[in-house]
């Protein structure tokens, strides 16, 4: 298969819901946390569901930066900031996500949120040049 992260990044780009669903195992669990919500969603239904609504139908015009990717075997951290408008002004939210890739794609997936907030995205700019 195809490196699932990458995959996934692009899917979320490109805001393809069925490129995001293959990049998941059967039986793969997400689990998001923000300022004020826990959720676990299971199987890659119930996944993209989640992931669709957070990056593809909340709020207008929405864009990623992707800060950087850190491997280490099976384990993947990918940081990003994500830019949108909310009534009418711009808004950023920062992001980690934590991933446990297997042979069958993506087993588990952490999203770290700080929750949206007025601003533009000063992550990006502050990261470019950085080691990813």
């Amino acid at each position: 298969m195809p490196d699932p992260v990458s995959r996934l990044v692009e899917a979320i780009e490109c805001r393809d819901t069925d490129a995001m669903r293959a990049v998941y195992e059967p039986g793969a669990r997400l689990i998001t946390m923000t300022p004020n919500t826990f959720l676990v969603a299971e199987g890659p239904d119930a996944i993209v569901e989640r992931l669709a609504d957070w990056f593809i139908s909340w709020e207008e015009d929405p864009s990623f930066s992707y800060l950087g990717t850190i491997r280490q075997g099976e384990r993947v951290a990918v940081e990003f900031e994500r830019t949108s408008v909310y009534e009418g002004e711009p808004w950023v939210v920062r992001q980690a996500h934590m991933l446990h890739v297997a042979d069958g794609g993506i087993r588990e997936h952490r999203i770290y949120c700080c929750g949206p907030r007025k601003g533009s995205p000063d992550l990006a700019g502050l990261y470019q040049g950085s080691p990813s």
